[in-house]
């Protein structure tokens, strides 16, 4: 095995494989974001790049795919188009939702029957002049959303939440939550600051029923380019920690958190409050950025404690000769820098797996005057 030490310029640092270095320095230097299949639907904040995800799945998979942190779905897809067995969990149920939809591969007649459902519900919300969400609901989202956009929003969500058969409800579901944020007056996905606008009425109902069409568009492109047989996405709610060991995997690829940079389970409010979901997972989230604000020290205690934790079960997981191959980036707390590096490795020595190669490279921030490292790390299970 060629190996490589230290190699590069003061801005990049590689070890292990030679041939597996360049494929996860490859996967560091992606920017552009394809428009491919349903990568691009509905905003998910940190995800994996999608050409990262397909370099990685197709240097280090051989069978059965896991992400562990599976966010919007992006390894998962990737996974999928390779022929792979793909599995996926999250604490998030957006995210599962979210994957959920990005990895299916629903056939004509389902999609026609969700466009078909779609175009009802846009025009009885159009429509709608006295329809009020339940008081609970009300009362959160008032201050964040204009009243006729409530009432829109709300025979749209009574309209999906009666949809008997699930395939179709998984997407109306997916498009109804992907314009949450876009029609209320919270900034961004990432940012809950409060920007007030005026959006015309039917607004919010017709930009329901784009993204209906859209996801089937894109849906429609990811079906064909799946191969013939391939199961489909088995993707749940569940904890990194207690990864089941059902199925021997192949590759275990996941990009985790990175510490003290964002707090994902809050960041879902809105589309919590409209969908009803599940809020227990709010204290079993790694590295979230509001454990650092009650104490750096024991936050970077227990950001390391868990990723020893996880990276166990996912040994645990893995088939002999399988691989872990881990993308992560330093953090950046009020403290100062959150090295990740380290903990990793230690944490992956510490489950069995040996290092078969990493790539590192430096990415300045301009705007604190600062910068951080993003790791790319793949590891090997003895047979």
């Amino acid at each position: 095995m060629r190996t490589t030490e230290g190699k590069g310029g003061a801005d990049v640092k590689t070890a292990g494989d030679a041939e597996s270095v360049a494929v996860l320095l490859a996967a560091l230097d992606q920017v552009e974001v394809p428009e491919r299949w349903a990568h691009g639907f509905h905003t998910y904040p940190a995800g994996i790049h999608p050409d990262a995800a397909r370099l990685l799945v197709g240097h280090f998979a051989s069978g059965p795919v896991l992400d562990p942190f599976c966010g919007g779905g992006t390894v998962l897809v990737e996974a999928r188009a390779a022929g792979f067995p793909t599995y996926g969990l999250d604490l998030s149920p957006t995210a599962v939702r979210v994957a959920r939809a990005r990895t299916a591969t629903p056939d004509e007649p389902t999609l026609n029957r969700t466009r078909s459902i779609a175009r009802a519900l846009t025009a009885e919300a159009r429509a709608a002049r006295d329809v009020s969400p339940p008081e609970t609901v009300a009362r959160v989202l008032a201050t964040w959303y204009a009243p006729h956009v409530m009432v829109e929003l709300e025979v749209l969500r009574r309209g999906i939440v009666a949809v008997t058969e699930e395939p179709v409800r998984v997407l109306l579901e997916a498009a109804f939550s992907s314009i949450l944020v876009k029609t209320s007056f919270r900034k961004s996905d990432t940012s809950a600051q409060r920007e007030v606008h005026d959006r015309p009425a039917g607004t919010a109902a017709v930009l329901f029923h784009k993204k209906v069409r859209e996801l089937g568009r894109r849906l429609t492109s990811y079906r064909d380019a799946v191969p013939a047989g391939t199961p489909e996405a088995r993707i749940r709610i569940g904890d990194a920690r207690e990864i089941p060991r059902n199925v021997p995997l192949s590759l275990v690829l996941t990009s985790p958190p990175y510490p003290a940079t964002y707090d994902y389970l809050p960041l879902q409010h809105l589309r919590r409050v409209w969908l009803d979901d599940d809020n227990r997972g709010l204290e079993r989230e790694i590295g979230a950025r509001r454990h650092w604000r009650d104490g750096a020290a024991a936050a970077r205690r227990q950001w390391a404690s868990d990723t020893i934790d996880w990276t166990a079960s996912a040994a645990r997981a893995m088939a002999p000769g399988g691989r872990l191959v881990v993308v992560i980036g330093d953090g950046l707390a009020p403290a100062g820098v959150v090295e990740t590096l380290g903990p990793t490795r230690d944490a992956a020595h510490a489950a069995g797996l040996g290092l078969l190669a990493s790539a590192s490279v430096y990415r300045p921030d301009h705007a604190r005057g600062t910068g951080r490292w993003e790791h790319a790390l793949a590891f090997e299970k003895p047979r």
